[in-house]
C-alpha cells in the first residue's frame, strides 16, 4: 500500500461524494423522500468530501503550505458543522475542498512509503484487514485526532513551527554517535535524501528514522501481530547514542493496544507517544520516542553515557506498530527544532563494516562498539 493507491483512494471518494450530492438534489426535488433522511445523506456525504479532499496534500505528500490549507479546511468545517452562528465557515471548507480536487494532479508526490522497501509486508492485521478497510481505518483515526483538544493543539504548534523554519544549511556535526540500540534492526524510512527521508516537509524530522526488528523474511512480528509482545522490536532496549543530558521525558502515554492496524491512538495526550530528548553537543539534541510506558531509567536532568539504556520500544502514541523513531534536532523543543543529519560512528551496514557512515530506508544497520569510540 502507497501514497498512490492512498491518494487515489482518496480522491474517488470525494469524487463520488460530489457526484452523490447532486444525485440527492436531483432526488430531493422529484420524488420528495423525507426531510430528515436527505439532511443527514447530505452531511455524510459533505463530510465524506471534506475529509477526503481536504487529506489529499498528505496523501500525496505535498508541500506543507496544502497541508496546511487542508487542515485548515478541516477546522473551518468542524467549527462550521457544530457552530450553526458560523454556518457559512462550512461553505469556505467546502470550497477549499474543491480547490484540492481541481489542483491535486500538480501535486508533487516527495515520498512513497513503500517505493523502497516493496519487501516490506504489511503488518498480519492490516494484511487481513485488506487495502481499502486499512486505509478507512487510518484516516479514520487521523480526522478522530483532530477532534482531541491535546493533539490538535500539537498539530497546529508544530505546522507554526515549521511555518518559521527553513533548512539549516551550515550544519557541522559536532559529535561522535552510535546507533541507539544493540542486534541487527532495519530502517523501515528515513536518509538524509529527499526520496528516503521520513518526513521531507516536516523541518524537525527531515531526517528522522523508524527502526524495526525483522526477520529474514522481513516479518516484523511473530504468530498474527495482534498482541504487542508479537512484534519483535517491542521491550528492546534503547540506548543513548552519545554522552549527553537529559533535558526532558515525557511519559504515562499508554501503548496503544492495537498494533499493526495501521490506526492512530487518537485518544493519546501526545501523539509523540512517551519520549525523551538529551542534550549532546551545542545545538546537537536527539528525540526518541514511542517508548512503554514507566520503562525509562533516566530522569530529566540525568547526564548519560553512551550505550546507557534509556527505557524500552514500545507502542505509545501515533505508533501504527511498535518501532523506535528517532532523529536529531537543533533546539532542545520539539516543535521549534530544525533536522539535521547524522553520521553514525563504528557500525555494520548491510553487513559491511563502517567506520562512520550516513544510513538510509532499507538499510539492516547493528552497531559494532556501543560503548566505546
Amino acid at each position: 500500500m502507497n501514497r498512490e493507491s492512498i491518494f487515489s483512494i482518496l480522491k474517488n471518494i470525494a469524487e463520488a461524494s460530489a457526484i452523490l450530492q447532486i444525485v440527492l438534489i436531483v432526488i430531493e426535488r422529484t420524488i420528495n423522500p423525507p426531510q430528515d433522511l436527505v439532511n443527514i445523506t447530505r452531511i455524510l456525504l459533505i463530510t465524506g468530501f471534506i475529509f477526503a479532499s481536504l487529506t489529499l496534500p498528505w496523501a500525496k505528500n505535498a508541500s506543507i503550505l496544502f497541508k496546511l490549507l487542508g487542515l485548515i479546511g478541516i477546522v473551518l468545517y468542524i467549527l462550521g458543522l457544530f457552530l450553526p452562528k458560523y454556518f457559512f465557515l462550512l461553505a469556505i471548507a467546502i470550497l477549499i475542498g474543491v480547490f484540492m480536487i481541481l489542483i491535486s494532479n500538480s501535486f508533487e508526490n516527495t515520498q512513497d512509503v513503500n517505493s523502497k522497501k516493496d519487501s516490506f509486508l504489511l503488518p498480519g492485521p492490516a494484511e487481513r484487514a485488506g487495502k481499502i478497510k486499512t486505509i478507512i481505518k487510518y484516516s479514520s483515526s487521523s480526522i478522530l485526532s483532530l477532534f482531541n483538544p491535546f493533539q490538535l493543539f500539537q498539530m497546529l504548534y508544530q505546522v507554526i513551527g515549521m511555518i518559521r523554519l527553513s533548512e539549516r544549511k551550515d550544519f557541522q556535526q559536532k559529535g561522535k554517535y552510535t546507533l541507539p540500540f544493540t542486534g541487527e534492526w532495519i530502517i523501515v524510512s528515513g536518509g538524509i535524501e529527499k526520496k528516503d527521508s521520513h518526513s521531507w516537509d516536516v523541518i524537525n524530522q527531515r531526517y528522522a528514522y523508524d527502526f524495526v526488528i525483522a526477520d529474514w523474511e522481513n516479518k516484523r512480528h511473530i504468530n498474527n501481530g495482534d498482541n504487542l509482545k508479537d512484534y519483535y522490536c517491542y521491550g528492546k532496549n534503547i540506548l543513548s547514542p552519545g554522552d549527553g543530558k537529559v533535558i526532558k521525558v515525557r511519559d504515562g502515554i499508554r501503548d496503544y493496544p492495537r498494533p499493526g492496524t495501521m490506526t492512530l491512538d487518537f485518544l493519546a495526550r501526545d501523539f509523540r507517544g512517551n519520549f525523551v530528548i538529551i542534550e549532546h553537543e551545542n545545538k546537537e539534541y536527539c528525540f526518541m520516542a514511542h517508548f512503554i510506558p514507566s520503562s525509562f531509567e533516566v530522569k530529566e536532568g540525568d547526564f548519560v553515557k553512551r550505550g546507557q539504556i534509556i527505557g524500552k520500544c514500545g507502542n505509545s502514541g501515533h505508533s501504527t506498530e511498535p518501532h523506535l523513531h528517532f532523529h536529531f534536532q537543533d533546539h532542545p523543543n520539539f516543535y521549534l527544532g530544525r533536522g539535521i543529519p547524522i553520521k553514525f560512528s563504528n557500525l555494520k551496514i548491510n553487513g559491511e563494516e563502517k567506520i562512520d557512515s550516513y544510513i538510509k530506508k532499507g538499510d539492516s544497520v547493528a552497531s559494532l562498539h556501543t560503548l566505546e569510540l
